[in-house]
């Protein structure tokens, strides 16, 4: 185990107070700028153990049958995300870190980008690039050697939590960035209606993987001490609120679009460097 920074890593305060205690595990906030954060938290050996091949077998599948009717419908699932995307790039070189399997890179190939990843496991490395011939770099990012200035697009899909150093995270994406490029970043937000309305179980807070905790303004506050402002941001529709009002079989064909009027599980933003 290891002690968390001192002074929080946004704003440079040293006040902080208990957000949560889950499994034995405890989660602050800072009392200035309201960033989440996990301390203790695992070291670098017990990472290396949390990431091993059992994280992805526990919580996913053992990667699907790429002629499966399962893998096709896997990819559809994905296709929002690429929607997203293109409604500021349309094509171009991506990069997703933390990729896991490549089921979002492939989604992307189909719509003509060209895709490349980095993950930690290298059960769904290996599984990326033998079964979906999607080329993937086995490892941190931060420790990986990319080229610089080349990608159009990076994208960290429930990644920047899981980093012990987002900072370092973000100055190796910035590295590898076109001066026209896009960051698309997507977190789990605990001031969405879903964690506020589950709190103790909400599954957002997933300790200990979870190293840092969001909100919209913390992490636009972030990104912009690496140079980049956010051009466009989504919110997720609540599912709490979605399966609540889903119950009530005259609104149930409503369900959705009242979901989409609160805040869900999760944020995501596409920023530009300035």
């Amino acid at each position: 185990m290891e002690r968390a920074p001192k002074v929080c890593i946004l704003c440079g305060a040293q006040e902080r107070e208990l957000l949560i205690e889950k499994d034995s595990w405890k989660i602050y906030r800072c009392h200035k700028c309201g960033l989440g954060f996990l301390d203790p938290r695992p070291s670098q050996e017990e990472i290396e153990h949390l990431y091993r091949d059992e994280y992805f077998s526990e919580r996913y599948d053992e990667g699907l049958d790429p002629n499966s009717a399962e893998f096709q419908k896997r990819l559809r699932s994905e296709k929002h995300r690429v929607r997203f995307i293109k409604k500021v790039k349309q094509d171009g070189q991506v990069l997703d870190i933390g990729c896991g399997y490549g089921y979002f890179l492939a989604a992307c190939r189909n719509e003509g980008f060209e895709v490349s990843g980095v993950d930690v496991s290298g059960w769904a490395t290996q599984y990326a690039i033998e079964r979906l011939g999607i080329p993937v770099r086995l490892g941190k990012v931060s420790d990986l050697t990319l080229p610089s200035h080349h990608f159009d697009i990076i994208t960290m899909w429930h990644s920047l939590e899981h980093t012990p150093d987002p900072h370092l995270a973000l100055q190796v994406v910035k590295s590898c960035l076109k001066p026209d490029g896009i960051l698309v970043i997507d977190v789990p937000t605990y001031k969405g209606t879903d964690a506020q309305r589950m709190w103790q179980e909400w599954d957002g807070w997933s300790v200990p993987y979870h190293f840092w905790h969001f909100t919209s303004r913390t992490l636009v506050q972030f990104l912009g001490k690496h140079g980049f402002s956010v051009i466009k941001s989504k919110d997720y529709h609540s599912s709490v609120i979605k399966e609540k009002w889903g119950r009530i079989v005259i609104l149930k064909p409503f369900a959705r679009l009242i979901a989409k009027m609160y805040s869900g599980h999760s944020i995501a933003v596409v920023a530009r460097l300035d």
